[in-house]
């Protein structure tokens, strides 16, 4: 492919099923939005655990870890709205918030299968998942690894099919019971997520990178410590749900215990200051070169969590909910019962980053290696999955296939806010780009939603590219490789460039 394609030529999108709006007249909106209806809102929630009660694999490393034991139980929560206009409904979305790792190829596509039928007058292409990325929540792809190092552990394929149930009943408790409500929003700041990505004198980039190191030079790329806030409210203006927003996985805790990680402690301080019934939706904004890893001042932050008597874990879940609280103290002054919703899915075809000869041979190599040995080394099974798909990626660019990679992307429109989706690990330059450009009072981003017909992985900047390349060493430059990398900085741009359009038709800016 031509490095300086025309991104114009990507730039055709189709309406993805059942995914109409409507536009009309009148209500208190912002600047540009005079044409979008106002109507009253109708909000439902509800949670599902999705914790299993037997051992499982757990997802987000490179050899399979059985964990047996609970820190803190993953959760599934969902947001179902409405909009109405009398007794006509203008549009609806159903938002669910999940305690995995990733949202899998094929995950999505499942779970509406499994509720179709349970859900009269809903349009099921407008649900979608998101992950928080917690790296100790159970794995969902059965071929992540051998099946026979699951050993007694529940199958992938029985946790999802257990998954889908519970999640689905949850679904249905908050569709079915929505109910008049009401919505405000505002933002808030809390350092939780951080550059993790450390680059040296020569250029050469790392993640997770030592910078006790005579050639470390600077963090590569700018920190996003927005908490975006969305709350819902009854008829009367009592808290029954909210939507959190920031730019960071979850991925505070190792070891082999399931958890959701620092969104549970969030969740748990929000409940103890506004009530246990209410539903904490945790979304991870563009963060692919961002997690809540100390690289330096390491003792310092240490010492304080020690005086505050709390874990790490436990802090950054203090931090989110001191966040949240803030603004929601301040927002109660804004609180709106007729707010415009409009709710568009879209599929956009980007352009896919490229494998190149010299990257196909890297990786045959490294699968032909692992291939022949007679004792396999305990990340095998995931470096093979992982170079594998470079080889057969290449192949099948070799045939003209594979030179795009289709995404469903969810943009919507809820009074003052945009809320647009991604499936990707985003790196925050991009996530900042559309919240600039955006004509919306507050720019709500959830990246890991949705999926495609593979992992999405991470979309990295130029500067990140340009910090190494394949080798040998799957942790080199890891995060903007070809081999974690379906998607380049130049599909990045699309993705920006169309996310931006389909907020601005919301809005009804003209074009340029």
């Amino acid at each position: 492919m031509n490095a300086n394609i025309d991104r114009r030529q990507f730039m055709n999108v189709s309406l993805a099923s059942g995914a109409g709006l409507f536009i009309g007249g009148l209500g208190r909106i912002s600047q540009g939005a005079e044409t979008a209806q106002a109507g009253s809102l109708l909000v439902g929630a509800a949670t599902a655990d999705i914790t299993p009660d037997r051992p499982v694999p757990l997802t987000g490393a490179t050899s399979v870890r059985i964990a047996r034991e609970i820190l803190s139980r993953c959760t599934a929560n969902v947001l179902a709205l409405e909009s109405r206009e009398g007794q006509r409904t203008v549009d609806q979305a159903i938002l669910v918030s999940c305690d995995l790792g990733v949202i899998r190829p094929g995950i999505q596509e499942g779970f509406r299968k499994h509720l179709a039928g349970r859900l009269p007058g809903f349009d099921l292409d407008k649900l979608f998942l998101a992950a928080t990325h917690t790296h100790t929540a159970p794995e969902t792809l059965q071929e992540r690894y051998d099946e026979k190092d699951y050993a007694d552990a529940m199958q992938p394929k029985e946790y999802v099919s257990w998954m889908y149930e519970q999640m689905a009943q949850a679904v249905v408790k908050a569709w079915e019971n929505r109910a008049a409500g009401a919505v405000a929003w505002g933002v808030g700041q809390a350092v939780v997520g951080r550059n993790r990505r450390v680059t040296y004198s020569d250029g050469a980039a790392k993640m997770y990178g030592n910078t006790n190191d005579p050639q470390f030079r600077h963090i590569e790329g700018y920190e996003d410590h927005a908490v975006h806030v969305l709350c819902f409210y009854d008829s009367q203006k009592r808290l029954k749900a909210a939507a959190v927003a920031l730019a960071c996985p979850s991925q505070s805790v190792g070891g082999n215990k399931l958890s959701a990680d620092f969104w549970h402690d969030a969740r748990e301080l929000i409940h103890q200051r506004h009530g246990k019934d209410v539903c904490v939706l945790g979304f991870c904004a563009p963060a692919g070169d961002q997690s809540p890893t100390i690289l330096y001042r390491k003792a310092a932050e240490a010492r304080m969590d020690r005086l505050r008597g709390l874990t790490y874990t436990q802090e950054l879940g203090r931090r989110v909910a001191e966040a949240f609280c803030d603004v929601v103290g301040v927002i109660t002054k804004d609180i709106r019962t007729n707010v415009p919703l409009i709710h568009r899915v879209r599929k956009v075809d980007l352009p896919a980053r490229i494998v190149t000869e010299a990257e196909y041979e890297v990786a045959r190599k490294v699968c032909e290696e692992i291939d022949v040995r007679k004792k396999r080394e305990k990340a095998d099974a995931w470096t093979r999955h992982l170079y594998g798909l470079v080889v057969e990626r290449y192949l099948a660019q070799q045939k003209g296939d594979r030179k795009t990679y289709a995404v469903e992307m969810h943009v919507l429109r809820l009074g003052d806010v945009a809320i647009a989706t991604n499936p990707f690990e985003l790196f925050v330059d991009y996530g900042v780009q559309i919240q600039a450009r955006s004509p919306a009072l507050q720019t709500f981003l959830i990246q890991l939603a949705t999926s495609g017909r593979q992992h999405a992985y991470y979309v990295p900047t130029p500067r990140a590219v340009a910090g190494g390349a394949l080798n040998k060493q799957p942790f080199t430059n890891y995060s903007a490789t070809v081999a974690v990398n379906v998607v380049g900085p130049e599909g990045a741009q699309v993705l920006v460039d169309m996310t931006v359009k389909n907020i601005n038709e919301l809005w009804n800016v003209p074009k340029k």
